[in-house]
């Protein structure tokens, strides 16, 4: 852990799931100091770095750094934590995963906001990503003897991306498309439910996941 005892974090971001849910889960598990603020918007857009959320602020020593763009703050947050593997190859991999998971987004607002003659072509497309992403993750996870994990025995930041990355398709976006879950889930494999069950039991993310709904409600129900 690089980040010292007298680091304290503040997250900015809309008060709901989407983009900052894997930061949470990475400051939640790495037990940092760490407050959320939600901006009045669009009052405080010119405030923010690019405009946009979520931002990160990092207060030390009397010293203030300020990152945005999500991908970037988990990323730093997993190599400060050690969430991140230190080999260059492995944590590419892990990195990877996350880049491929975030193609998905530009998809589902393609297909969301298509015009009738484009929409079938534009849920084919979503579609497609979806399962090479849903394929990459069971691909992953068959070459880890510990089916508990992503990589290795303990928790990563490829778990925590992939955790942040269901549950925003199978719970946060039905407020867009109601019937998204039901598109997602029959997608997946048992062995890629039981990963994301094992890890939303993670002692680690207890203090954030213990708030929130339960993956393993929608999972395992009968609708399912």
């Amino acid at each position: 852990m690089l980040s010292g005892s007298d680091t304290v974090y503040v997250l900015r971001y809309f008060d709901l799931i989407g983009r900052a849910e894997g930061c949470r889960l990475l400051l939640t598990a790495a037990n940092a100091s760490w407050t959320e603020e939600h901006p009045e918007w669009p009052a405080e857009k010119a405030n923010q770095p690019f405009e946009r959320l979520p931002v990160l602020v990092e207060r030390s020593n009397g010293d203030e750094w300020i990152l945005c763009e999500s991908l970037t703050i988990e990323r730093y947050l997993a190599r400060v934590f050690g969430f991140m593997p230190t080999d260059l190859k492995q944590a590419a991999l892990q990195e990877q995963m996350a880049d491929q998971q975030a193609d998905l987004a530009p998809a589902f607002m393609a297909q969301l906001m298509a015009t009738d003659d484009m929409k079938s072509k534009q849920i084919d497309e979503f579609n497609t990503l979806l399962d090479r992403i849903v394929k990459e993750h069971g691909r992953i996870l068959s070459r880890n003897s510990s089916k508990q994990h992503l990589f290795g025995d303990q928790l990563s930041y490829a778990d925590i991306s992939l955790y942040a990355f269901y549950k925003v398709y199978i719970v946060y976006l039905k407020i867009y498309q109601s019937n998204i879950d039901e598109i997602v889930k029959p997608k997946l494999t048992p062995e890629i439910i039981n990963l994301i069950l094992s890890i939303e039991k993670e002692p680690l993310l207890a203090p954030h996941l213990s708030k929130c709904d339960s993956m393993a409600a929608v999972l395992t129900s009968k609708a399912f």
